[in-house]
């Protein structure tokens, strides 16, 4: 009989938590990604500053750039069907403003429509317990993670020598880890796949990809594939 395997997924991509606000049960959204430039999208309104999924719950959206912890608060939003690959689109004054860089636009957004009644608060980060199936069913889950591996106050010469890696786990058992490696491999065509930990923790890592646009491709082949629950890391 075979036994069940745990594994965690953190999820801060599309995080849901709730607070009590008067009495009141508010829901908290907060997704951390990558930013795309409003540009990209045809917007006849020139009021908008910015573009996010039709699925965003609010009316008004904090952002913060994970790099320095500059932070803008924006009212004019507009909600279309917004690109996988990026979490949110904004104009050029917003980049400029919380000096963003575009070779690595990493940022947490935060809806902030219900949160004026108590603006101190902190939304739990949620963890989720699920069964460990088998890896081709494992893919599937869909919680993506930033996880800046450096200083806030990063140099714009560093960043030109970070890359972007990919983690899929936690896994109870390396066999697990071991056929998501090979599945990866076959499906996306790409070598530089590695394991890492030990005992009971470990994870398959994708990379360095070099620049944010080979993880747009990327990013397609892994969704055309169903391989879109893994965790984000520059370093």
């Amino acid at each position: 009989m075979t036994k069940k395997k745990i594994f965690v997924f953190l999820t801060l991509m599309f995080l849901n938590s709730c607070v009590n606000v008067q009495n009141k049960f508010v829901k908290i959204y907060e997704a951390e990604g990558f930013l795309g430039n409003l540009n990209q999208i045809k917007i006849e309104n020139q009021k908008v500053e910015a573009a996010v999924s039709l699925s965003y719950p609010g009316t008004s959206m904090k952002i913060t750039n994970l790099l320095n912890n500059k932070s803008i608060q924006l009212v004019n939003l507009h909600k279309t069907s917004v690109d996988g690959s990026r979490i949110a689109y904004v104009s050029d004054s917003v980049f400029q403003k919380l000096e963003i860089d575009k070779k690595l636009p990493f940022v947490r957004i935060e809806d902030i429509s219900n949160t004026k009644s108590n603006p101190t608060f902190i939304a739990n980060k949620a963890e989720i317990f699920m069964e460990e199936r088998k890896v081709s069913n494992t893919s599937k889950v869909s919680n993506v993670e930033i996880a800046p591996l450096s200083g806030l106050d990063s140099s714009k010469s560093e960043l030109e020598t970070k890359k972007i890696y990919l983690q899929f786990g936690s896994f109870y058992y390396s066999k697990f880890a071991n056929e998501l490696q090979n599945n990866l491999i076959n499906s996306l065509k790409v070598k530089n796949i590695a394991i890492e930990g030990s005992g009971k923790n470990y994870y398959v890592i994708i990379g360095p990809i070099s620049n944010i646009n080979m993880y747009d491709n990327l990013y397609y082949k892994m969704k055309q594939n169903n391989y879109v629950g893994f965790k984000i890391l520059i370093k």
